[in-house]
Parts: C-alpha cells; structure tokens; sequence
C-alpha cells in the first residue's frame, strides 16, 4: 500500500485540480459560441449533435385589406391539352347500331369526344354491350385520354333501357313502399348492374315534382312523388346506392318540369310555376347536392322567373351559373337533357350557346358533326373563356377518374 502526501502537498494538488477543470469549462465554451455563432461574413456551422428539424411550410397569405391575412392557394396550373381535346371533352354523342363506328372510335382516340350515351336499340346482350363499351375505353386509353363517360337512362318504371335490369320498382313505387333503404338499395342493385356492362353513368334519378296529375313526367311513371321532400327523401336514397357502386348518378331535369304538360324532348316549353312551387322543386337539388350529387342535367324549358329573356335553362347564365352553382352551390358536373330537343336553335348553336352558359358536357343524341369546329372557334373568338374551359374540362376530368375501374 502506499503512503500519502503531506497536508501542504494535498493542498497544491487540489489548486492543480481546480485550475484545471476551470481551464476545460472556458474552454468548452468557447467551442460552444463557435458552433452557434458566425461572423458576418461566414457561415452558420450547425452541430453534429442536434439534427436540424424544420418548420412546416406555411401558407402565403394575401391581404384583405383590414389589416388581416388570409391564405389563398396557389393558382391551378391549366391542363396540358390541345384546344380541340379541351372543348372534346365535353362531346357527348350517341351511336347508331350495336357497335361503335371507326368513325366514332377515331374521334374519342383523339379525345374529340369524351363521353357516350346509349339507348335500347345499342343494346343486344350482355357480351355485346361489354365489347362496345371495352372498345371505346381502349380508344381513350390509346390516344392517351381520361376514361370514356358511358351514360345511360335507368331510372325504372317507363324508362329503362337495360328492360329486365334494375332498379326493379318504379320511382312512384319506390316513395309508396316508403322505405329510404329500399330506394338505396335499387339504387346500388342498378349501379352494380351498369358498372359490369362496362357503363359508369346513370342519368337518374329524376328530381322532377310535379305540380299536378296531368303532368307528362308523372303520366310517364317516372317522378317519385307530388311531395317534395318525399323525392328528396327516396330519390335521394337511389342516388347514393347509385354512387355506392361507383356509377355517376345525376338529379334531373333542372331547375324542375313537374308543371309541364308536354315532354320537353318533344316541344319546347316555357314553363310558370308558381313561387311556392319553384321553392318546392328546389327541394330535392339543395337535399342532394348537399350529400355530394355527382351531376345534374339542364332542362331545355324556359323558366322567365328565373331568366326573363326566356332561354331554355341549358342555355342560360342566370340559370346555371346563379342559381344551380351560386345560390345552390353545385359544384359537380352539369350536363344538358338532348341538344337535338327544341331549344330555338339547332343543334350546333345550342352547343355553343350551352357551353358560354356554363353547361359542361353538350348532350347530342347524333354525332354531332361539325360541333368541335363551333367551339373552338367560339373559344379563339373569345365568345367562351378560356378559364370557363379549363373549369369545366377539370370537372369532367374529375368525375371520370372517380368513376374508373
């Protein structure tokens, strides 16, 4: 074992020992100030020991002119489309017999007609109908376009092209059975149905209330109630079993024709309900849109309440943009009822007098020649803006991605 210094010596080792770890501290901090701080003309030397984390990115934010600020997203960049794809997109055309044209076929490969409807004479059994719906998909995808929009008239009852398909009850049928399920249920059975023929849009359910018994869209078995909010009710329910099964569904024929005498594919109407009967044909638009409506079809009636210069409502500003999109807050797909209806005008000029309205996809139970050429020259024209494309294009765009197998 060995001995210990003397007490003097104990004391001059503590003095060392305390020196020392005074020295270490000044030290110590001295790196520290050299890690945290930099000159001017230097740069900042983060620490190996504390990884940098960083702030989430905030909003820019734009003045109100109160003194506040408030976020504002960034502006949407406009599609990389050619002009002709642009207006294309929103062609809908029919077809003659059971197959597509190569006609047909040519214009959705170059993404000059996005979306088709079908009728009962376009449909044979259940292996033709998959062929003609497949073949315009694979048009689409080969000239590199959004999927086809592939829409069809299943509402039950009177009109029913799939005859022996679903919705197995009427619409009345359905408000009588006075089950909300049921209707819902109808609805996913006719969504399912559609989407294994390759179809991906049910123009239904009709929202119409009629105003009497006279009415053609009652006579027809096609309204579900003379109760508006019995149609909000139960067509409603058809609506969302429709979109349960991922199949656009679409509230017609806006703003209302249940005070029409004569179907509005036949003449053109200029319809004048009452105030009461106006706010009760709304009923079933604010219900349905409200729970997220896919799209809505524009009536070819006049309504001079709403637009005093009489325009059908396919064809009018006041209609679609004030009332279904301002007041009622739409902001799903529009789409006219047939553009080959009566409307004051022919076919092509409808087209281009829907599309400056603000119509998004142009109904043509024809081929409609000649009706790209009109919009885009009413598009280079400036008659239809240009940001007024672009919304409606990214809609439509919207909606058949929603709908994709």
């Amino acid at each position: 074992m060995r001995r210990g210094h003397g007490p003097a010596g104990r004391r001059l080792a503590l003095l060392a020992v305390i020196a020392l770890a005074v020295g270490l501290a000044l030290l110590l901090a001295h790196r520290s100030l050299q890690a945290t701080s930099a000159p001017a003309s230097g740069h900042i030397v983060p620490r190996a020991s504390a990884p940098a984390v960083l702030a989430p990115a905030q909003p820019a934010v734009a003045s109100t002119g109160g003194g506040a600020a408030t976020p504002t997203a960034p502006a949407p960049a406009a599609p990389k489309v050619s002009d002709s794809k642009l207006l294309g997109q929103r062609i809908m055309v029919g077809l003659d017999g059971t197959s597509p044209s190569q006609a047909l076929l040519d214009a959705v490969r170059n993404g000059q007609v996005g979306s088709v409807i079908l009728f009962a004479a376009n449909i044979v059994d259940r292996p033709q109908i998959t062929a003609l719906t497949s073949s315009l998909q694979r048009a689409a995808r080969a000239g590199g376009n959004p999927p086809v929009l592939i829409a069809i008239d299943q509402e039950g009852g009177q009109v029913k092209r799939f005859p022996y398909g679903p919705p197995f009850l009427s619409p009345p049928q359905m408000a009588q059975r006075g089950s909300v399920s049921e209707a819902y249920r109808q609805g996913a059975l006719t969504g399912g149905y559609l989407r294994a023929r390759g179809i991906n849009w049910d123009l239904a359910p009709v929202l119409d209330v009629p105003t009497y018994p006279n009415a053609f869209i009652w006579q027809q078995g096609r309204a579900f109630s003379f109760d508006s909010g019995a149609v909000a009710r139960y067509a409603g329910g058809f609506a969302r079993g429709v979109q349960s099964a991922g199949i656009a569904a679409t509230g017609k024929h806006f703003p209302g024709v249940g005070s029409a005498a004569v179907d509005t594919d036949n003449q053109l109407n200029e319809l004048r309900p009452t105030a009461s009967q106006r706010r009760g044909a709304l009923v079933p638009y604010r219900s349905l849109i409200g729970r997220g409506l896919d799209s809505v079809m524009l009536s070819t009636a006049g309504f001079p309440a709403y637009d005093s210069t009489g325009r059908p409502t396919a064809l009018s500003p006041t209609m679609i943009r004030g009332l279904l999109r301002g007041q009622l807050g739409f902001q799903g797909v529009t789409i006219t009822d047939s553009l080959n209806s009566p409307t004051g005008h022919d076919e092509i000029t409808a087209g281009v007098l829907a599309a400056q309205a603000g119509a998004d996809v142009l109904l043509f139970i024809d081929s409609a020649p000649g009706e790209l050429g009109s919009l885009l020259r009413a598009l280079h024209g400036g008659r239809i803006g240009r940001a007024d494309a672009v919304a409606s294009y990214e809609r439509i765009v919207a909606l058949k991605h929603k709908v994709a197998r």
